[in-house]
């Protein structure tokens, strides 16, 4: 019967002239709040101010409100069948929920989300009047469902202003585990706070237990921010300030929701929001969208409108659900007035918030409409008095180095205390290289296992961190700290663990052990170690560059031999003694002779004698000397020859050696110039695609630094795995060691942080950096994760590089260098100078240095020559004085006298020298001595032997008798003259 009655209802409205239709209102009284009766008279009274009276005439159509107590539903079941199918969906337009109060209440969420869902199924308008849980944002389960106020998690965009006017840029955010609107305001906090520019030091999510004190002792243990924003619920906000210990207290600025501010003990100096609307005011405005949009779709819609009158199916009409139902809650969602605003949830937006400050009592000190924020900031009353300052940051800092230099230099010491009396100190940079390094100094130990060494540091790094720990101006936070410095073995590496996941070493490591705060040096920024620990902006960019030792092209001694190879050459030596001997044998057995004039008025006695002892050289064929003499003139092209061969036989060979010659020279001044031209140095290292690094050979070797941010480069470069593979025998520890490596030869290239590379070749002029930057990156300062001092160090690092303080730090570390290295580079072709020309000039002071070897030798053995050849003449003269004397043949009649111009040999300072009587005569002048036995035209020799001993012996003429003497010649005697 019920089925039939309604059906007959739906035909009376179909086919109708005049249509009622209804507003239906839930109104949910709470216990020992306002009745239901006394909610009614409110409810109508606001139905009335905004529709004029209790039933409002719309054309031919009449409004109706029709108000439906929910208490009568006990549960979900009774709430849908004795409520919304019955009483609300009675030819109902839309529907209204109403709460005079913020209430979560199980009870309360129950009656709103089934009768939400069960409307919302019938494509019928839902307005919540004060509804502002989460729960209801969810379009796929509400799809109908109107928030006439702001959800809680809009508070999200008020604690933002609020930060952005007192000028909070670093917050702490507690919520409370499992609360779905928490949820949702931090999900709105996020994506927003960029905007703002505002850092969330950390999200604390609490769990309500015996252990709350402790949880929050230990999530505020790292924070150093002293702002405190908590989204909770009321009972939930009471035990965490009673929990909360020193952190309510002074210095402290908590910033909390409307429902958490209502706990009995929020800490004094502390700020909220409070929805500036009212639960009527909110109805009234919802009466308000819902009359304009109803006026909009009876004018707009051409036909009547049939919405439907109960939970079946089959008496929804068709087009109630596909046009006229979206279309009405298309126009209560773009309802834009100068009060009310939708976003596309259709959630009112830019509503109205009060900003209250906790002080004894509950002060309003401002307010927010929209995006404008007014807020008296001198009429809050802080904790402690004072506005809070933003974050409390450590003021020691544990700092952890690697002696890298020119970042850290370190020097051993005895005791700490000996660093504050170091000035400029010659640092041994390594077993092979010393430095001078100014200062400051500063301690820093090394500890390893139970040892601790002591050294002092100094560097780019050390001065950089220096002026980090001075305070900055006109800043309201105090940024300056103290800082303990001690050493670490190297930067660190990520690698793969087998039972941990990863291995993390180094400064990394202690960062991420907690062993220490900062890292600083030349800690290069990767993906890698960004996941474990913070970097600041960087203080010095860089990429990865090569270095090589340039080897200048010298001037070998071999290099004239170059054109020609070994065995040509030395067939060339054969080919020359061979030649000199074939002239030699070829002229000596010539049978033809040559002969020069000889000096027919020479005196013959005298030529007798001058032959004695210079030689009797009538035979005028070419010596083996000469022979020789004539091939290397022939073959050198000097021209300097003094015989040449006489016989045909030895011409001809001349000649045909003389065309090897020729060939030979001709030979090998083209290849010389050719070696010349094409025979060039090789080129340096033109980058990483150079063919030797990407097909390395077994003659060319280089490397970087083991676990360095440069060898992991290469080793995530699937690209550079064969480079990878060539570097693994030739890796050092340390950067000093491939520096030396460099110079010593043993390494040809080492690849490294551009900056280091070009400090070294700074400050050794063999050094050179090859190729462009690749793998370009930068040196960060190294802070644990999530560290308050990240942004600080950043703002300082920015702000010192703005004032020129880091140029100042390059200049004085980095530029300083070494001596000033000349770099020539030549744009045409290079002139030969001494250096290239060197061997020549080395080859003619060899000939030089034989010729006088030889000189000497010659000057000994014509000495000799000398003395033998003067003693033989004496013998020759002494022997025919004798035999005349004795066999008295051939006496002459006449006193034995000379012709003063005659020729004779005298023994001189320099040996044997050739003149004349006369000349004797003129030197005995005029040193004054006698000349008595020289007269004008002669000169008489002096035979007297009575004064002059002399005794002859010849070994053959023992038992010659006398007649034998007289054919004796003067070869077998041998005079001793004393």
């Amino acid at each position: 019967m019920f089925r039939i009655s309604v059906f007959c209802i739906w035909i009376l409205l179909r086919f109708g002239s005049t249509i009622d239709y209804k507003v239906s209102v839930l109104i949910v009284a709470e216990p020992n709040q306002d009745t239901f009766e006394e909610l009614k008279v409110s409810v109508t009274n606001a139905f009335v101010e905004v529709f004029g009276k209790t039933s409002y005439q719309l054309g031919n159509h009449t409004i109706t409100a029709a108000f439906v107590d929910a208490k009568s539903g006990e549960n979900r079941l009774e709430l849908t069948q004795d409520i919304v199918c019955s009483q609300m969906l009675n030819s109902s337009l839309a529907s209204v929920i109403f709460s005079p109060s913020l209430t979560s209440s199980a009870r309360y969420i129950d009656l709103v989300t089934s009768s939400a869902y069960t409307l919302s199924f019938y494509k019928l308008p839902v307005i919540g009047v004060m509804v502002r849980d989460a729960e209801f944002s969810k379009k796929n389960i509400y799809p109908t469902f109107v928030r006439p106020t702001a959800p809680l998690s809009d508070e999200a965009f008020v604690f933002l202003h609020m930060l952005l006017r007192l000028q909070y840029r670093q917050v702490v955010v507690v919520i409370v585990k499992r609360d779905i609107n928490a949820d949702q305001f931090v999900a709105e906090f996020e994506r927003r706070r960029v905007e703002f520019k505002i850092i969330v030091q950390r999200y604390i999510e609490v769990e309500l237990n015996e252990n709350l004190n402790d949880t929050l002792a230990e999530s505020f243990e790292e924070v150093t921010s002293n702002i405190i924003l908590l989204f909770a619920k009321k009972d939930d906000a009471v035990r965490i300030f009673a929990n909360a210990g020193d952190l309510t207290g002074k210095g402290k600025v908590w910033i909390v929701s409307e429902s958490a501010g209502e706990a009995h003990n929020v800490p004094n100096g502390s700020l909220g929001c409070r929805l500036g609307q009212t639960a009527l005011s909110v109805l009234r405005d919802s009466f308000s969208i819902l009359k304009s949009a109803m006026e909009t779709i009876f004018r707009e819609s051409k036909i009547d409108i049939f919405p439907p009158v109960e939970c079946d199916r089959d008496s929804v009409d068709a087009e109630w659900n596909s046009i006229q139902a979206p279309a009405l809650l298309n126009e209560i969602c773009g309802t834009s007035t100068s009060r009310v605003h939708f976003n596309d949830r259709c959630e009112r937006i830019g509503v109205e918030y009060d900003i209250i400050n906790f002080h004894m009592e509950r002060r309003q000190v401002g307010n927010m409409i929209g995006d404008l924020l007014r807020l008296d900031e001198e009429s809050i009353e802080w904790a402690g008095g004072a506005k809070p300052l933003e974050i409390s940051l450590p003021k020691h800092l544990r700092v952890v180095t690697v002696a890298d230099p020119p970042f850290v230099y370190t020097t051993p010491i005895g005791s700490p205390s000996q660093c504050a009396e170091l000035g400029s100190t010659v640092v041994e940079w390594s077993k092979f290289d010393k430095i001078v390094v100014p200062g400051p100094w500063y301690s820093c130990p090394m500890t390893s296992a139970n040892t601790t060494e002591y050294f002092c540091c100094a560097g780019l790094a050390i001065d950089l961190l220096s002026n980090l720990s001075l305070p900055e101006a006109n800043n309201s936070i105090d940024t300056s700290f103290t800082f303990s410095l001690h050493l670490n073995e190297s930067y660190g590496v990520i690698q793969a663990a087998e039972t941990t996941g990863v291995t993390i070493g180094g400064v990394i490591g202690e960062l991420d052990g907690d062993t220490a705060d900062m890292a600083i040096g030349g800690i290069t920024i990767n993906p890698e170690r960004e996941r474990i620990v913070d970097f600041s902006e960087p203080w010095l960019y860089h990429g990865i560059r090569i270095l090589e030792k340039n080897i200048p092209r010298d001037s070998p001694m071999q290099s004239f031999l170059q054109p020609l190879q070994s065995s040509l050459w030395t067939a060339l030596f054969i080919s020359v003694i061979l030649v000199g001997l074939a002239i030699f044998f070829l002229d000596f057995k010539s049978p033809f002779e040559r002969f020069y004039q000889a000096d027919r008025e020479m005196d013959q006695d005298l030529k007798k004698e001058f032959e004695l002892w210079v030689g009797n050289d009538v035979d005028e064929n070419v010596n083996f000397g000469e022979a020789m003499w004539f091939v290397w003139g022939v073959l050198l092209n000097s021209g300097v020859s003094e015989k040449t061969p006489r016989s045909c036989s030895a011409r001809v060979l001349g000649i045909v050696w003389c065309g090897f010659c020729m060939i030979m020279v001709a030979s090998y001044t083209a290849n010389l110039a050719a070696f010349l031209v094409l025979d060039q140095p090789e080129k340096g290292l033109t980058g990483v695609t150079d063919p030797r690094l990407r097909n390395p050979s077994a003659n060319f070797s280089f490397g970087t630094v083991l676990n360095s941010n440069v060898y992991q480069y290469f080793k995530r470069h699937v690209e550079l795995s064969s480079m990878f593979r060539k570097m693994e025998p030739h890796n050092v520890h340390r950067a000093s060691e491939a520096v030396h490596s460099l110079l010593n030869g043993s390494l040809d290239a080492f690849i490294w942080d551009s900056t280091r590379l070009e400090f070294e070749a700074a400050r050794h002029c063999e050094l050179r950096t090859r190729g462009s930057l690749f793998g370009r990156s930068a040196y960060g300062i190294g802070l644990q994760k999530n560290s308050p001092w990240t942004p600080h160090i950043t703002s300082a690092i920015l702000r010192m590089s703005e004032s020129g303080v880091m140029e100042n730090l390059d200049q004085k570390w980095i530029d300083r260098g070494g001596p000033n290295c000349v770099v020539e580079t030549h744009k045409s072709p290079a002139r030969l100078g001494l250096v290239n020309m060197k061997d020549i000039f080395i080859l003619v002071s060899s000939g030089v240095a034989l010729g006088i070897f030889f000189s000497f030798v010659e000057v000994s053995y014509g000495r000799w020559l000398a003395n033998k050849g003067r003693r033989r003449i004496i013998v020759h003269r002494y022997f025919h004085k004798w035999h005349e004397l004795t066999f008295g043949k051939k006496r002459r009649t006449y006193r034995l006298k000379y012709n003063l111009d005659r020729l004779i040999i005298r023994r001189g300072f320099s040996g044997l020298e050739r003149g004349t009587f006369q000349e004797m005569r003129e030197r005995r002048q005029i040193k004054g001595l006698p000349t008595s036995r020289i007269d004008q035209y002669c000169f008489w020799p002096d035979l007297d032997f009575r004064d002059k001993p002399v005794v002859l012996f010849c070994s053959r003429c023992r038992a010659i008798d006398h007649d034998g003497l007289e054919n004796a010649t003067c070869e077998s005697w041998v005079t001793i003259v004393q």
